[in-house]
């Protein structure tokens, strides 16, 4: 839900060494003046004007540590109560704050609910000035539920809180319907620069990722093991213009050599440096593990998907960017690719398969699941070759 925090006032401001500082009176100390610390001023102000919560009841920055938790981490903002039971103050709410344009996903969730678990929270929140999401502990399901909002702070002492009603997953529209949908209205996955020609089945396999109804046969594949079709996360991604990609992404759980990772697919809408008005509309496929997160490919779809008569294929040509480095050698991509998973190179290009064009698509059409596989190894070879090439860069330069 959105949240209007303009009239909360901010504390003094002052100056040191040529910077703003604000005089918090929570701290009681001098705070430099950040995006993020604007946010956590005005919640602040919202929790003492708005929910009624003392101010000797909040801690702002507090150090896990001062709850005997072995952490240097500090939690943005916790709200207290008295136990008569203990005979303390106990926490009773986490709130993760951010500054206005980072992205409030499964990332920042997932923070904040490390936060509440360490602290023995019931409510969770997170925000970024102007949206937040709030949410409370479920004993039953171990899970955090959603909430409407934070209560006020009698209503936090007495375990009052309104639920959110989970709406039903909505039917997806009637493939012969896509195009007149797509006419009437702007989608925000579908590129404007995008003919109606690729907007239709770029939207068909955008609702096919989202659509949790369906899911990916778990088991083993040629390159790897489906630990997990886990369904649609809240992600954000750096790509290699050093720009990032935000939104719902389909996320597959998969063990390859041992090692567990994420691959997460969504189609966005991107920009190239040569034309960064023009929008197109993009297949990104991404990884993350539990050391780091990157877009492994961004399939400009209006290039590299075909569409001819009821027949729609995807390709790409092999490009790669690694990092500073700049880009690799598409030849010695293909080499590896013929090495490991020699099934997708056709011609020139590599071929991840072809769909109907007549129907609506799902994660569990054989068709399908024969693109999604060769999606996931074709990636999984790509970050094989980046690390291939880092390595064989810092066997150079140690020679030198």
């Amino acid at each position: 839900m959105q949240i209007d925090l303009e009239k909360q006032p901010l504390p003094k401001k002052f100056k040191r060494n040529g910077k703003d500082y604000f005089l918090d009176t929570i701290r009681q100390r001098l705070v430099q003046v950040t995006p993020e610390e604007i946010v956590r001023q005005k919640i602040v102000s919202y929790l003492i004007h708005d929910l009624n919560v003392p101010e000797n009841m909040i801690i702002v920055e507090a150090p896990l540590a001062h709850y005997d938790i072995d952490s240097k981490r500090r939690a943005d903002i916790v709200v207290h109560g008295w136990s008569e039971e203990r005979q303390c103050n106990l926490p009773l709410l986490v709130i993760e704050c951010k500054a206005d344009g980072v992205y409030l996903g499964n990332e920042v969730a997932n923070q904040a609910f490390d936060y509440a678990d360490l602290l023995g929270c019931d409510y969770v929140a997170m925000t970024d000035g102007y949206n937040i999401y709030c949410y409370r502990y479920n004993e039953k399901t171990n899970t955090y539920d959603n909430i409407k909002n934070i209560p006020e702070y009698n209503d936090l002492l007495a375990n009052k809180y309104e639920a959110v009603i989970i709406e039903p997953v909505p039917e997806r529209i009637k493939f012969e319907n896509i195009k007149k949908y797509l006419e009437e209205y702007d989608v925000n996955e579908i590129g404007t620069a995008t003919s109606i020609l690729k907007a239709v089945p770029a939207f068909n396999l955008s609702e096919c990722l989202l659509d949790v109804r369906h899911k990916m046969p778990t088991g083993q594949y040629a390159m790897f093991k489906l630990i997990e079709d886990y369904g649609v996360r809240l992600l954000s991604y750096g790509n290699a213009s050093g720009g990032g990609v935000s939104g719902p992404y389909r996320s597959f759980l998969i063990e390859k050599d041992g090692n567990t990772e994420f691959i997460s697919m969504a189609v966005e809408v991107g920009v190239t440096w040569s034309k960064p008005d023009v929008e197109r509309t993009y297949l990104d496929i991404a990884i993350d593990d539990e050391k780091s997160s990157h877009l492994s490919l961004q399939l400009m779809l209006d290039e590299y998907m075909t569409v001819l008569n009821d027949k729609c294929s995807f390709y790409h040509k092999g490009s790669i960017g690694i990092g500073k480095i700049g880009s690799g050698k598409i030849s010695e991509l293909r080499e590896l690719v013929y090495k490991r998973y020699p099934k997708i190179i056709k011609n020139n290009c590599f071929y991840f398969g072809t769909l109907t064009n007549n129907k609506l698509w799902h994660l569990d059409d054989k068709d399908v699941v024969e693109l999604i596989e060769n999606l996931i190894s074709y990636v999984l070879i790509r970050d094989e070759y980046r690390e291939i090439v880092k390595r064989r860069k810092i066997q150079k330069e140690k020679k030198k």
